[in-house]
């Protein structure tokens, strides 16, 4: 009785921590608004990383074997390196992007497709099985994104949104971080994946911001949004990593993917209280429309890649 009871009370924590990871994933793009007002984009993303890697490498110090990290094999580090690049600093660079030109609910449920493209990049990469039902669901996701960034149902690609083209730009990145994962082999441990990829991304995203002619302005120290931006973006990479590890070992994986994407949910709430966002009919439409092809996908997704 009381094991049963140890594994229910675990159960309800790993959804509890998944369901801050969903807030979290809404406040980081919050948090690319509040520190919009004091540094250009690729700088606020690779001081976010920064700060957040340094952080997780005190907080994972025990778990970190830097011998297995520097002898990591060649394949190994070519695949961090465009994990690194591709499927973090650029596309959360696309993810900051969207963030500031289109409303917050509009880039979580664009983003929410992320599985449908982890699909494909397995099905050329991987060489995964095409699976028809996938790619009518895919169709059909992309029939809603086309709703919610033109804001119509009969959308036209010619006013499709900016924030939305950036925001699709993120989704399209972030996949090949997932899809990366799959091709890793077992040399490293989850924490070294994580630091080694953050690493990688700050140091990227650093020099991006260089040949962007980013600077850094002392000022925007001082700015209470930027230090409250930097704050929350730096906590909720922080908090995010660890929670899902945590999550995914105690949930079933398609629950847990479930779960996430109330993150839709806490984009709505958090656009509507703090900047005021109305969603109109074919918006909602079009984001349920995403979030239902994703919820009945989750199922087939998980067996597949």
């Amino acid at each position: 009785m009381i094991k049963q009871l140890s594994r229910y009370s675990v159960h309800r924590l790993a959804v509890a921590g998944l369901v801050l990871v969903a807030a979290a994933y809404s406040l980081l793009n919050v948090s690319s608004r509040l520190l919009a007002e004091g540094f250009p984009p690729m700088t606020q993303v690779y001081l976010r990383i920064s700060f957040g890697a340094l952080i997780l490498m005190a907080l994972f110090r025990k778990h970190l074997r830097w011998k297995r990290i520097i002898t990591m094999p060649a394949r190994d580090f070519l695949i961090l390196l465009s994990m690194g690049i591709i499927g973090y600093s650029i596309a959360v660079y696309f993810s900051t992007l969207a963030a500031i030109n289109a409303k917050l609910i509009n880039v979580t449920v664009i983003f929410a497709s992320v599985p449908f493209f982890s699909y494909l990049y397995a099905f050329f990469v991987l060489k995964k099985p095409l699976n028809g039902k996938l790619i009518a669901l895919l169709i059909t996701s992309l029939i809603g994104i086309t709703m919610v960034a033109t804001k119509s149902f009969v959308p036209h690609l010619t006013v499709f949104g900016k924030g939305e083209w950036f925001a699709l730009l993120a989704t399209a990145t972030m996949a090949w971080f997932y899809v990366g994962r799959k091709l890793l082999s077992t040399h490293l441990n989850t924490h070294e994946i994580t630091i080694s990829v953050m690493t990688i991304a700050a140091i990227s995203g650093f020099l991006i911001a260089i040949l962007r002619g980013e600077t850094i302005s002392v000022s925007a120290f001082t700015n209470p949004h930027v230090l409250l931006g930097l704050v929350i973006g730096t906590g909720m990479n922080i908090l995010v990593n660890p929670l899902e590890i945590f999550a995914f070992n105690h949930l079933d994986a398609v629950i847990g993917t479930q779960v996430l994407l109330l993150d839709n949910v806490f984009a709505l709430l958090f656009g509507y209280v703090m900047y005021h966002e109305m969603v109109g009919v074919p918006e909602m439409i079009g984001g349920i429309i995403i979030v239902s092809s994703v919820f009945v996908a989750n199922r087939y997704l998980h067996e597949i890649i």
